[in-house]
């Protein structure tokens, strides 16, 4: 495969990976950007299990001081 083909094909598994990301994050909070029950849900799990706060903030597209509120819930 040339090097052409080799970046397609990585190019459309971070398309793939971007949709993914795009649709959790829909499921997680509303077009205002407030969390919805499976986003609230989901910040519990991530403190239950020692998930970093940055990590979750960057998964979410939130800030890290607003995971640091549902933290502390």
């Amino acid at each position: 495969m040339s090097s052409a083909g080799i970046i397609r094909k990585q190019l459309k598994i971070l398309e793939k990976d971007a949709a993914l990301v795009e649709d959790f994050r829909i499921c997680a909070k509303t077009d205002g950007g407030r969390m919805q029950d499976f986003g609230r849900d989901f910040l519990a799990l991530c403190r239950q299990h020692g998930i970093q706060q940055s990590f979750v903030a960057k998964l979410l597209a939130i800030s890290s001081g607003a995971v640091s509120q549902h933290y502390n819930r």
